[in-house]
This record gives structure tokens, C-alpha cells and sequence, in this order.
């Protein structure tokens, strides 16, 4: 007997790869962080070894008997390049087989988001704000995913949440990616092949996890927003400014319960830190001091916002890294990633 999840008492880093924090250059607290603590999912008979290796799932016709183990949807606001690069990214991953031990990433199978791979330009986060990039979107599916996973009771192996809220994603359920940078990566521990089917529309997007059930019901319960912290205003120049309206920060802890014959048979805590949505002006570059100069701002650079309060973690919780800059061991800021 064994504990698929590997799940202890103590506060750990469970959803984001030490490679991944490398790359980011990590020195302290981030926005969009996740941690996850828990009391051990029940003991399986059968399971993967804790490192399998992440693989390219087989595209096959459901396997006979195979019974629905969650299905999700989540919808958005109608936008044509939403729309495209979902149904894009749909159509990536729908049909996949992941077999028993195996692990489903989203960069994988998605691919980078570029235009040689059907992608178009959209509106990502960046530095904490929107702006636009290849690919903008594409975290609907991740978020729908990551939600198809938590109910379906499988293991998670890496994930990042937005570095802010967004009203449409369920707080402290939801994901986003970043080519090279954060996946989202889930383990099949359930001890039988698991097939996925999505599918979209013009304003949502569907997932559902096929497979054998493990447990009666997985629930999520959430709890009240902590830590909140008041968003600023900034005023940013150049043309990939987005205006964005103002959010508070907070963090939130969401359980997931596991039932089995009508009893809860295991449960952890999912815990999740969102940065506060700043309100972003777009305003004109300024204009050059002298002929041939360059603009006082550089196209795209907001306007610094001294004084803004970070939000604290919950006392004892471990953070990943979301979509601000980190500290280089230099002193310099790390260039940002664009996150879907």
C-alpha cells in the first residue's frame, strides 16, 4: 500500500519544479504563488514511481468502460483572438491518452504559442499588467485543465496561478503557462490509463478526464480572502499598453476533500497569493528632447509605483513564482514572462 500523493502535514512547494524556479531566478516572495498542504490522500494499490518521466501522450480511441472522472468548463468573454487560439490549443490536446504513472504537461503538448503554430497575437500578463503577445488566451484551457485534474483526484506536479485575480477563474483554481518558463504538469496516479476530450466554443471552453474512479466524489471548499492589499494606479506609455481596471490583492486557501463511500478519506490545502490588479492609464509617449533623442520612457515601461505594499503570505507557507519580475543575483531585475 502507498500514498499516491505522497502528501504530508508540513508546508511544501508542490506545484512548481525546482528547474522552473531556477530559470526565474527566485530570491523571495512572488505574485500568483501556490503552496499545498494536506493530510495524505488514501492508499492505492497500484501507482507510478514518484519521478516518471513527463511523456507524449498516445492519441486513441476511449478505451471501453473507461467511466467520467471530472468535466469542467469555463467561460469568457467572446474575443476573435481568444476564440482562435483556444480552439487552437483544444485541439492540441483533446484525444490525449496518458497512461497509468505518466505526466501531462500543458507546454508540451500545446507547443510554444507562435504564429508557425497556429497562434495569434493576444493579450497576455506581464510585469503585472496586459499586454499583448502571441498566444493571449491559452490560459482558459490551462485553468479548465488544472480544474478537470483537481476534481478528477490526480496528482499535481506543477502549476502557477495568474500573479492577479481574474473574476472569471475560480479563486485559487485556476492556472496559467509560459513557454520555458511554467507549465502545468499533472501526474496520472490512478492506477488506469486516463483519456482527455476538449472541446470549445466562441466563449467557452470544455474538458473532460476519462478513465477508472478512485473515489464516490473529490469537493472543493474555499476559504475568505486574506491579506488584502489595495491595488495603485500607474500610467504606462507605448503602443502595447493595455488599460486594465483596478483589483484588490489577497490570498485564498481552497481544500480538496476526497470521498470515498460516503466518507472523507483524505484532504489538502491548496494555498494561493494574487498581487494587487494595479489600474494601468495608457497615455502618449512623451516626446524627444532633441532631434534624434529618445523618448523619456521606453515603449511599454510603466511608470514606478513607490510605496506599494506587498501582500504577505499566510504565517508558514511556502510560495511559487507567478508573473512579476524576481531579483537576479546581481541586483537586476529579471526580464518577465508573458504569461497566458
Amino acid at each position: 500500500m502507498r500514498r499516491p500523493h505522497g502528501r504530508t502535514a508540513t508546508t511544501r512547494i508542490a506545484l512548481i519544479s525546482a528547474g522552473t524556479a531556477a530559470v526565474l531566478g527566485l530570491g523571495g516572495l512572488t505574485a500568483g504563488s501556490a503552496a499545498a498542504t494536506g493530510t495524505p490522500a488514501p492508499d492505492r494499490t497500484t501507482g507510478p514511481a514518484a519521478a516518471a518521466p513527463a511523456t507524449s501522450p498516445a492519441t486513441a480511441p476511449t478505451a471501453a468502460g473507461q467511466q467520467v472522472l471530472s468535466t469542467f468548463t469555463v467561460a469568457y468573454p467572446a474575443a476573435p483572438y481568444r476564440t482562435h487560439n483556444i480552439a487552437r490549443a483544444v485541439e492540441l490536446i483533446n484525444g490525449a491518452v496518458v497512461e497509468q504513472g505518466d505526466i501531462w504537461s500543458f507546454n508540451q503538448a500545446v507547443g510554444e504559442r507562435t504564429k508557425e503554430n497556429g497562434f495569434v497575437d493576444g493579450i497576455m500578463i506581464n510585469d503585472g499588467r496586459y499586454v499583448k503577445s502571441p498566444g493571449g488566451g491559452v490560459s482558459a484551457v490551462a485553468t479548465t485543465m488544472y480544474n478537470a485534474m483537481f476534481f478528477a483526484g490526480l496528482k499535481p506536479v506543477e502549476h502557477g496561478a495568474h500573479s492577479f485575480y481574474i473574476e472569471r477563474y475560480p479563486e485559487g483554481r485556476e492556472a496559467t503557462v509560459a513557454w520555458g518558463t511554467l507549465d502545468l504538469r499533472w501526474q496520472n496516479d490512478s492506477g488506469h490509463p486516463v483519456t482527455v476530450r476538449a472541446s470549445s466554443t466562441p466563449d467557452s471552453v470544455t474538458v473532460t478526464l476519462l478513465g477508472t474512479k478512485q473515489y464516490d466524489d473529490v469537493r472543493a471548499t474555499k476559504g475568505p480572502r486574506t491579506h488584502i492589499t489595495p491595488p495603485v494606479k500607474r500610467t504606462v506609455t507605448g503602443p502595447t499598453c493595455e488599460p486594465q481596471t483596478p483589483l484588490e490583492g489577497f490570498d485564498v486557501s481552497v481544500d480538496r476533500v476526497f470521498v470515498r463511500g460516503g466518507h472523507e478519506v483524505g484532504r489538502e490545502t491548496f494555498r494561493t497569493h494574487y498581487t494587487p490588479r494595479d489600474e494601468i492609464v495608457c497615455a502618449p509617449e512623451s516626446p524627444t528632447a532633441t532631434p534624434g533623442g529618445s523618448p523619456s520612457d521606453s515603449p511599454g515601461t510603466p511608470s514606478a509605483a513607490p510605496g506599494t505594499p506587498a501582500a504577505p503570505s499566510a504565517p508558514g507557507t511556502s510560495t511559487t513564482p507567478g508573473a512579476t519580475t524576481a531579483p537576479t543575483p546581481s541586483g537586476t531585475a529579471a526580464a518577465p514572462t508573458p504569461r497566458a
